[in-house]
């Protein structure tokens, strides 16, 4: 309590208090964006053996918000029929800009025999359920944003894959 009284003769109290406001707002501004949109735009073997495979993903990420946003890395996980197929994570960092968007890459790592099953499935036409979510890192106090995408991916008659 001794502490507290000698800060706030000095003149202390104004200044916490104006940290206390700034905090706040921070967290105001935060909470009034919109979650990214993410999509899944490439994929590219890199390393592959007996036990598991890694991937590099292109994610399109879409900015729905009127403000740039100061990504500071990403973490996903894929399922596939409501099971985990894949996580990935990146630490590079980027601006998305105001209703803008841009493709980050991902490392990705899933296991040999989970790709084996998918793809046997979809030979034999079965239509698969996808899920894509994850978050977006923001760094510092500001916390992440939240993304969550679903869809389908088919086998058709022609043989083509389609989302």
């Amino acid at each position: 309590m001794l502490q507290f009284d000698r800060l706030r003769g000095r003149g202390a109290l104004p200044l916490v208090v104006t940290m206390l406001t700034a905090l706040v707002a921070g967290c105001a501004s935060l909470q009034s964006l919109e979650p990214p949109e993410v999509s899944v735009v490439s994929l590219k073997p890199v390393a592959a053996t007996l036990m598991e495979q890694r991937f590099e993903v292109g994610l399109r990420v879409l900015n729905p918000n009127n403000r740039d946003i100061d990504v500071k890395g990403l973490d996903f996980e894929l399922d596939i029929n409501g099971s985990r197929l894949a996580r990935g994570v990146t630490a590079e960092e980027f601006t998305l800009p105001r209703l803008g968007e841009t493709v980050a890459t991902v490392n990705l790592t899933t296991s040999t025999l989970d790709i084996i099953q998918r793809a046997m499935a979809m030979s034999n036409g079965q239509v698969l359920e996808y899920r894509l979510r994850g978050r977006v890192h923001l760094g510092g106090l500001a916390g992440t944003l939240p993304f969550d995408e679903s869809g389908q991916i088919s086998m058709g008659q022609t043989g083509t894959t389609t989302l």
